[in-house]
Formats: C-alpha cells, sequence, structure tokens
C-alpha cells in the first residue's frame, strides 16, 4: 500500500517559520487546542525554480524520513500533503509538549562566543564540525525512542543517513538538541529532520536517465560535506564526501558503528517497497533512487 497524500487545506494556520530560506506555516489539524505544540506540523510548499523544474522536496523528505525509520534513526514524522492545491509535506512537530527546541547554532554559540553561524555563510563554515558537535552532546541523552543510545552515537546516526541518501545539507539548523522546560532544564538530542534535499530531489527525469546510463557513480560519490567545516579557499573535490565524514566520525565516536550494522541488515527489497510506496514518483526517479541507495550503502559499509 502506498503512502497517502494528506490534504491539510483545512488545517489551521499556526505561526509562520522562520528559519530557512522558502516560505513555510505551522499548521495544525482541526479541533487540536492552542495550548499544545506537539501535534503543529510543518507545511512546507515545493519550490518550482525559474527554469520550471518541479523539484521533489516532497516525496524526498517523505522517503529519507521512512528510511530513517528503517535503520532506526529518530526522524520527524512526514507526511506527503496538499494545502490549497499547492504540492508539498508536512513535518511534525520534534518538540513534545514540556520540551523547547534548541537549533544547533545556538548550542554551538553558547559553548563558543567566537562562532558564526552558518546563515551568516562563513567561508570554510568554521566551528561546524562532527567533532565539535559530538564534544557539545557529550554526556547528553539520545532522541526520544532511540533507547539506551547516547546523544554523540545518535548523531552518527543522522550522518549515516545523510550519506546513505546524499543529503549534503546538514547545516548548523538542520540538527537541534531538546531542552525540558521545567526544573534544571535537561538536554537531549532531537530527533532528525529537514531531509528534503536528499536522493536527487532536484533532478530533471532526463538528468537521471543519462546518469543512470552512465556516471552514477561519480555522482554519489561527488556527494560533499560542505555545510560541515573544512578548508578556504578549496576545490568541492578537497571538501570531505559525507562517507569520509561517517568514517572520521567513527573514529571519535565508535559506538555510532551500530548505524552500519544496522544497514547492512536492510534487505533490498525493503528499500524498493519504500520507493514504490511513495506517490507520484516518476519511474526515473524511483529507479534512480533505488540505485543511489544501493551504491551509498556499499560505500559506507566499506568503512567498516
Amino acid at each position: 500500500m502506498g503512502f497517502p497524500v494528506v490534504d491539510v487545506s483545512d488545517w489551521e494556520s499556526a505561526r509562520p517559520e522562520a528559519v530557512g530560506r522558502e516560505a513555510k506555516v505551522w499548521i495544525r489539524p482541526p479541533g487540536i487546542p492552542t495550548t499544545t505544540r506537539e501535534h503543529d506540523w510543518l507545511f512546507k510548499p515545493v519550490v518550482t525554480p525559474a527554469n520550471g523544474n518541479r523539484q521533489g522536496e516532497d516525496w524526498a523528505e517523505k522517503l529519507a524520513a521512512e528510511l530513517g525509520s528503517l535503520l532506526g534513526v529518530p526522524c520527524a514524522e512526514i507526511d506527503v500533503a496538499v494545502r490549497g492545491g499547492t504540492a508539498g509535506s508536512v513535518s511534525r512537530n520534534v518538540a513534545p509538549d514540556g520540551w523547547n527546541l534548541v537549533l544547533g547554532s545556538v548550542l554551538l554559540s553558547a559553548r563558543d562566543p567566537d562562532y558564526v553561524e552558518g546563515e551568516i555563510r562563513p567561508p570554510g563554515r568554521p566551528g561546524h564540525s562532527p567533532a565539535a558537535i559530538l564534544q557539545a552532546l557529550r554526556g547528553l541523552d539520545g532522541p526520544p525512542g532511540v533507547g539506551n543510545v547516547g546523544a554523540p552515537a545518535a548523531f552518527v546516526g543522522f550522518l549515516v543517513l545523510d550519506a546513505w541518501t546524499g543529503n549534503q545539507d546538514r547545516h548548523d539548523q538542520n540538527w537541534a538538541v531538546l531542552r525540558e522546560s521545567v526544573g534544571p532544564g535537561r538536554l537531549r538530542l532531537a530527533p532528525s529532520f529537514d531531509h528534503a534535499s536528499s536522493l536527487g530531489f532536484n533532478l530533471r527525469d532526463s538528468r537521471r536517465d543519462a546518469l543512470l546510463r552512465n556516471g552514477l557513480d561519480a555522482f554519489v560519490t561527488a556527494a560533499r560535506a560542505h555545510r560541515f567545516e573544512h578548508r578556504v579557499p578549496a576545490r568541492r573535490s578537497d571538501i570531505p564526501s559525507l562517507v569520509d565524514v561517517v568514517r572520521a566520525t567513527l573514529e571519535a565516536e565508535p559506538a555510532g558503528r551500530i548505524w552500519l550494522e544496522r544497514l547492512e541488515a536492510v534487505r533490498i527489497d525493503q528499500i524498493a517497497d519504500l520507493v514504490a510506496a511513495v506517490p507520484g514518483l516518476s519511474d526515473p526517479a524511483a529507479r534512480f533512487a533505488r540505485e543511489m541507495l544501493r551504491l551509498n550503502r556499499e560505500r559506507l559499509l566499506d568503512v567498516r
């Protein structure tokens, strides 16, 4: 059975979303009290740039979250959606009632007064490195639902998911911690969110077909962790690949190898079933996603 397309046209507007470049709005289903936010969902419309190519943020966001669930990586709950005739996706608030979301940029700035947030786009993204993030997460619990996996090892799971799906957009506002709003305000890692820049979401089908015939290996290995700290000036090839980032991070956090063990246990038919369940996915996009996931899985398992 395929994933549904949820019509959220009659959902109530809660508040605009201040983070990000595209217009987004928080909405809630009818009848949900305004005193709760854990039932709020972020509606993210699909982007169609000036070249007229309808991008696939909606299906990429949904598929990446389902792949994360297959690994056991806690992710925001996602649905493909439509609102007033506009296609998009809805992402459920990852902060339960009683907890507040603290973006990674805020957490790192609190630890380092000289930290320059990624929104300002500092060259080389100084300070936003996996090593700095792991250090900031030391001693914190992992996200709800991850069991006894601590925050640093859980974050490695985010990186494995990114490398598997080709998500190059893990900037400092695309991960966060949860702060309890009562008592001492304890912190724990929030579930992963915002995976729309995955799986070749912005390619035309003609480009996907061409890469499937020749060049997909080079395409997937070219995915770079440019949102993390790197030397400047740098050619693109000088920036570590997403898989290289996983390899280096595992040296500092060996407990994160649990995610590679889980990835190894994923069956090809499970991946194919998830891809087939995505509504409105073209045949070239589906074949491209399956092959990209196969190749990146092999590359990640070589890290062991």
